[in-house]
C-alpha cells in the first residue's frame, strides 16, 4: 500500500504534523482526527458563550470621579489629608476597569473645571450609589446585641461610603447617628456605634488586614456624624506613622493648613458613654 503524508502547513497549531497513515486507514484515522477537531470547536464555543453571557450581568458603568482613600505614604501631588487624621489622604480619582482606580494628575484635574468643593460633590454621589448597592452584613455579639456592620464589594472604593450623605440614615435605626468607620482596605469598611468602644477590640485585625491588603486604605479610625468626617485616633502599628516634615509639607494644596507632625493619638483603651461622664464629673474631667 502507498503512504499517505498530510503536511501540517496551513493547519492551527499543527494538529497533522507527522501523520502518516495507509490509504486503507485513511478514512478511520481522518475521521478520528474530525471527531477530535469538532469536540475542541464545541468546548470553545461553549467558553464563548459564557464570556457573552456573563457581560451582560454586569450593568454597573465605572464611576468617572471617586475619591480614594489611601496611605499618606501612596499620596499624589492632588492629596489632602483627612480632617484631624495623620495617616490618611484622599485623592481624585476614577474607577478603571483595568487598575481599580487611577489618580487624576494636576492637568488632568484641572481640565474637568471642578474645583475641590464640586469634586467632593461629585464623589459623595459616586460614594452614595456604591452604598446603597452593596448588601450590609450584620454582626451580632454572644448577647445578641449588633456589635457593627460590614460593608465590602470588589468594586475599589467603598472606603469613600464614609462620605455619603446616606449613610447615617442608612444605619442610624441600627447604630445610632454618630458611627465609627475602620477601613483597612479600600475594599471593606466596618461601622461602629460612636458611643461604645467596641471597635478597639478591633485594632490587631485592621492593623493585620492593612499591612496584608494589596490595596491599603487606613488604620486610623474615624467619625462620623451630621457634622461631617473626623479622625479620631489611630491604632498603633509601631511603624514611623508620617514621611518627614519636608515630604508632609508638600503633601499639602497650598492656602491649606498643615497636618501636625506628631505621631497620631491613640484610641483609647475605653470609652465612656454619655450618661456615664455626665454623672461621674472626675471622668468627664479626664
Amino acid at each position: 500500500m502507498g503512504r499517505l503524508d498530510l503536511p501540517s502547513a496551513g493547519w492551527p497549531g499543527g494538529w497533522f504534523t507527522g501523520l502518516q497513515v495507509t490509504t486503507g486507514e485513511c478514512h478511520v484515522e481522518a475521521m478520528k482526527w474530525f471527531t477530535r477537531l469538532m469536540i475542541m470547536l464545541i468546548c470553545w464555543a461553549g467558553i464563548l458563550q459564557g464570556i457573552a453571557q456573563t457581560k451582560p450581568a454586569s450593568k454597573t458603568r465605572s464611576e468617572p470621579v471617586v475619591a480614594a482613600l489611601e496611605p499618606i505614604a501612596l499620596r499624589t501631588a492632588l492629596a489632602r489629608i483627612l480632617p484631624d487624621a495623620k495617616r490618611t489622604v484622599i485623592v481624585p480619582a476614577r474607577e478603571d476597569a483595568l487598575l481599580g482606580l487611577t489618580h487624576f494628575s494636576k492637568e488632568e484635574f484641572a481640565a474637568t473645571g471642578m474645583d475641590w468643593d464640586q469634586f467632593m460633590k461629585k464623589a459623595a454621589d459616586a460614594a452614595t450609589r456604591l452604598l446603597i448597592s452593596i448588601k450590609p452584613a450584620v454582626v451580632k455579639d454572644s448577647a445578641g446585641q449588633i456589635a457593627y456592620v460590614k460593608l465590602e464589594s470588589e468594586r475599589p472604593f467603598v472606603a469613600s461610603i464614609i462620605y455619603s450623605p446616606r449613610l447615617i440614615p442608612l444605619f442610624q435605626d441600627t447604630l445610632g447617628d454618630r458611627l465609627v468607620a475602620l477601613m483597612p482596605d479600600r475594599h471593606t469598611v466596618y461601622l461602629f456605634p460612636r458611643n461604645f468602644g467596641e471597635f478597639q477590640a478591633f485594632g490587631q485585625k485592621i492593623i493585620d488586614d492593612h499591612t496584608e491588603s494589596v490595596y491599603p486604605c487606613s488604620i486610623e479610625a474615624f467619625e462620623i456624624s451630621r457634622n461631617g468626617v473626623k479622625c479620631i485616633g489611630g491604632f498603633d502599628d509601631g511603624a514611623d506613622p508620617t514621611p518627614d516634615a519636608a515630604e508632609a509639607a508638600a503633601a499639602v494644596p497650598k492656602g491649606k493648613p498643615r497636618p501636625e507632625l506628631a505621631p497620631p493619638p491613640k484610641v483609647p483603651s475605653r470609652i465612656p458613654r454619655r450618661t456615664e461622664a455626665k454623672d461621674n464629673p472626675k471622668k468627664r474631667a479626664n
